[in-house]
């Protein structure tokens, strides 16, 4: 598949339409499933505060990712920074005696850092999706669980596939990012109570807090990525605007098909 998105005719039809899919994907994924994830590990701290914690996380979360991306602009403006140009197949070539910074280059750049940090964003997640297959003592309970969660994974790691591809990187990245977010299950599993362990310094209270903060800035970086990159690159080119909009809702109604068949998942 990912050979055939590379192509003209799919790069700007088939692989547009299936990532306005994922940005479905990716929207309830955020809104639906990791906030409620990270309100529901603040609650089970205790701690009574007017200060809504999680919702700042989110906040600092879509941040972090804006604040990044702006220094990275600037470093290139300024020429502290090669402009960072990703492989492409079939890429024109550019006239070596300009020396003014592409736009298309910056907007790869751009892209990359943004599939980057949602990468990680999507490990972080599934690596608290298996620290929860990790607590679960009834072995018929965590075959379900199980299932239900490698369902998910199979729908959000299509939507990430994609969305890699798009980005322009090297076919060896994208089996990197892909390999990264497909063992985070395990290390959350295998290793997961040991991690938040280390992180809480064994205490409980400290680690749920640490979880939900995490898990709140994860889901401020989906936002982003999701608002500010997918979405409006897919929405503002021309061409298929009423085909766009229908694979977006199919991508939100897929999930939601999810979390109100297979709730368990979660």
């Amino acid at each position: 598949l990912a050979t055939v998105l590379r192509g003209e005719w799919a790069r700007t039809n088939v692989s547009s339409l299936i990532s306005c899919v994922g940005g479905g994907v990716f929207l309830v994924t955020c809104l639906l499933d990791l906030l409620p994830e990270a309100l529901e590990s603040y609650e089970k701290v205790g701690v009574r505060s007017k200060f809504p914690v999680v919702e700042a996380a989110v906040a600092g979360g879509l941040l972090m990712v804006l604040t990044i991306e702006q220094v990275v602009i600037i470093m290139q403006e300024r020429g502290w920074l090669i402009s960072g140009r990703v492989h492409e197949h079939n890429e024109e070539e550019r006239n070596p005696l300009s020396l003014s910074s592409p736009p298309v280059a910056d907007e790869s750049s751009n892209h990359v850092i943004g599939v980057s940090l949602l990468v990680l964003a999507l490990s972080l997640h599934a690596l608290f999706e298996g620290l929860s297959l990790a607590v679960i003592n009834d072995s018929s309970k965590l075959l379900e669980v199980f299932a239900a969660l490698i369902l998910h994974k199979c729908i959000i790691g299509f939507s990430l596939g994609v969305r890699l591809v798009q980005s322009g990187l090297r076919t060896p990245c994208v089996a990197l990012c892909s390999c990264l977010f497909s063992i985070q299950i395990l290390i959350g599993g295998l290793g997961g109570i040991e991690i938040m362990s280390v992180l809480s310094g064994g205490d409980r209270t400290t680690a749920a807090m640490a979880s939900s903060v995490l898990q709140g800035i994860a889901c401020g970086t989906f936002l982003y990525i999701t608002t500010f990159e997918i979405l409006p690159y897919e929405l503002e080119r021309t061409g298929s605007r009423i085909a766009k909009l229908a694979c977006l809702f199919l991508g939100v109604l897929i999930m939601l098909a999810f979390l109100i068949f297979l709730p368990d998942a979660d």
